[in-house]
């Protein structure tokens, strides 16, 4: 492996950049440039090539960035960058609630102690593990696989960062929630839950989640404004509450309000 792929950090570039994070490091790195070549001149471009290279390759250079810039931004009136969460519907269709309760019960899907629901131990590591299968594959793979568990036959399609199942309806997916829709309807055939109930109890499985369909990171309970980078703008929704990686920032779950 070279240094510059050791360098990447592949969480927090690309799709998964954060741009309010982006902008307060170049900010940081041009004024440290300013008083580095106020000193020693020729100093000064390497601060701004060495600065620029690694927030390219790794998103930021100060520690903890992703925990305090986007809350320096929200005091500013303009937004940077495109939003990073992207809205995502779900593959379920509509079940009885009861029903399908009772059949995840007593497949051994999910356990219910009284005070709430939580996935079996086995149930969860089949879960889990079919996930990180699912994250290596494609766009167009993840997408096919999808429309494979989604009721009504639908086509599957990429779209820029969304995955379309084109059908009766559309459905219009993340790829977070993609592959963690995709993974427990798979995982519930495993179990011999009927067909026709394992699509629709993929987004209440969804909830259930312990770890983040893309990176693996801890799922963890925010908002859209507090979600390590701010997943979206400040602007929009900001108090929504939602299941988010604590590691990526990716939205896993967006509760309704």
């Amino acid at each position: 492996m070279s240094l510059i792929d050791r360098l990447r950090r592949p969480e927090y570039t690309g799709e998964n950049r954060c741009w309010p994070c982006t902008a307060v490091n170049l900010v940081v790195v041009v004024l440290l440039a300013g008083v580095v070549g106020l000193l020693f001149a020729p100093l000064a471009a390497l601060v701004l090539l060495g600065g620029g290279g690694l927030i390219y390759l790794r998103g930021y250079v100060v520690p903890g960035t992703p925990r305090f810039a986007p809350r320096i931004v929200d005091l500013l009136p303009v937004e940077f960058g495109p939003q990073k969460h992207v809205e995502s519907d779900s593959i379920a269709g509509s079940v009885d609630p009861e029903e399908l309760l009772g059949t995840l019960i007593d497949a051994d899907v999910v356990v219910d102690d009284g005070d709430e629901l939580r996935l079996t131990e086995d149930f969860r590591v089949t879960f889990e593990d079919r996930m990180a299968d699912l994250r290596t594959l494609s766009e167009q793979a993840l997408a096919e696989r999808a429309a494979a568990v989604a009721a009504g036959d639908p086509d599957a399609e990429v779209h820029a960062n969304r995955i379309l199942l084109a059908g009766g309806r559309d459905i219009w997916l993340s790829r977070a929630v993609a592959i963690a829709e995709t993974a427990a309807a798979e995982t519930l055939a495993d179990f011999d839950v009927p067909t026709d109930l394992r699509a629709p109890a993929a987004e209440p499985l969804r909830t259930l989640v312990g770890t983040c369909p893309v990176c693996a990171g801890p799922v963890v309970e925010t908002t859209l404004r507090n979600c390590c980078g701010g997943p979206g703008t400040s602007h929009r929704k900001p108090h929504r509450p939602v299941l988010a990686c604590a590691d990526c920032s990716t939205v896993v779950y967006e509760f309704d309000v």
